[in-house]
């Protein structure tokens, strides 16, 4: 994980400012457990302090902002989608084809296809999962 996010600091230089506050985790917990929407995982909170949203490649990494009405607000993305799995599964970015989640009752990372929510692939690690979803090569 170290290595990518070195690689996104160096092309990309994410603001710390834009880092989301313990509060502001807090209500955006609270807003997808009263939707019945699967939590953010701790690794990707961990991800989120170092970098909250990301717009790379045309694929998006969903972030915590104090308004829900940016693009790739993680709520607002969850309640637009109303995905099936809601209450096992949270989406955290997608691509022009495909949505990347991480599933709670089986742990692991997904890509899911837009149109009909197959899983095509499936990462235990969230690195692995961003590589793809980014579509960043493997030095």
């Amino acid at each position: 994980m170290l290595t990518l996010l070195q690689r996104i600091k160096k092309q990309l230089r994410p603001d710390k400012e834009q880092q989301p506050t313990q509060p502001l985790i807090s209500q955006t917990a609270q807003i997808l457990a009263q939707r019945h929407i699967a939590p953010i995982p701790s690794e990707y909170l961990n991800f989120l302090h170092f970098c909250n949203g990301l717009n790379y490649q045309d694929a998006w990494l969903l972030g915590i902002f104090a308004e829900h009405t940016q693009i790739n607000d993680i709520c607002r993305f969850n309640l637009q989608i109303a995905h099936p799995l809601a209450q096992d599964l949270i989406i955290l970015g997608f691509d022009e084809f495909d949505l990347l989640g991480y599933n709670h009752k089986y742990r692991v990372y997904q890509i899911i296809d837009k149109d009909d929510f197959e899983v095509l692939e499936e990462y235990e690690d969230l690195e692995t999962a961003l590589n793809y979803i980014l579509k960043i090569e493997h030095e």
